[in-house]
């Protein structure tokens, strides 16, 4: 048994993701509809360097693949899973979205523990192996090694324990479900930012009216030594 821990640079993932083929994506979606518009997305999903697929969704010839033949429902409904779903969500819709290529298991699986790295710090193994269906340690440890490597998370592996502890994770899109919830968030954290400083601000007022007062009775002092030297 053996403990180790992995740490990667966690801001370079967005800085990749941002310089991705993404951009590129969006930009055939502009023209690409139909059929040619699921074929694109299962590129998307295939590509092993693309992780968040919010632009993408917001594309319109992507969206208007909700309402076409099944295949094309399919397709859309399954890029809304990458983007914000799990493992077994996939699961529980396989039939109605079809099999996924062995790269887009992998994917989404690494995707899946970015979701529980969010919610858990601790991610026992047991729990892994059961959410994302997989049959061995050893290949759930690989997964996580990747996972790493891939700058999708950082933490430490501990084989004794049983258990990956999770020191940073990658953010993934936002259901647009939990935009009022992030929104009431940023607002909290703006009044509590705001409160900080106020607080700062009054210290430093404080400070500054000390160091006056100090160099006031300092000038002071010394006015009063010169004085006494002068009638010496």
């Amino acid at each position: 048994f053996f403990t180790a821990c992995f740490a990667r640079t966690p801001m370079s993932v967005a800085a990749d993701t941002s310089a991705s083929p993404l951009t590129a994506e969006c930009a055939l979606a502009k023209s690409a509809k139909g059929a040619a518009c699921v074929q694109l997305v299962g590129q998307v999903l295939d590509n092993p360097s693309l992780y968040v697929f919010g632009e993408l969704l917001d594309m319109p010839n992507v969206q208007a693949l909700a309402d076409g033949p099944p295949a094309h429902a399919a397709a859309y409904e399954l890029l809304k899973i990458f983007a914000y779903g799990t493992w077994k969500d996939y699961t529980a819709r396989a039939a109605q979205l079809g099999q996924l290529s062995a790269a887009q298991a992998t994917k989404l699986k690494k995707l899946s523990v970015v979701s529980l790295a969010a919610a858990s710090k601790s991610l026992p193994y047991d729990t892994l192996l059961s959410e994302l269906e997989i049959g061995s340690v050893r290949e759930l440890e690989n997964l996580l090694i990747e996972c790493v490597y891939g700058e999708l998370l950082s933490g430490k592996l501990d084989q004794q324990a049983r258990v990956f502890e999770v020191h940073h994770s990658l953010g993934r899109d936002l259901h647009p479900s939990e935009v009022a919830q992030m929104g009431e968030l940023l607002s909290r954290w703006h009044s509590g930012a705001l409160d900080a400083l106020g607080s700062i601000r009054s210290k430093l007022e404080t400070y500054k009216a000390r160091c006056e007062a100090a160099s006031a009775t300092a000038a002071e002092l010394n006015s009063s030594v010169e004085n006494v030297r002068a009638n010496l």
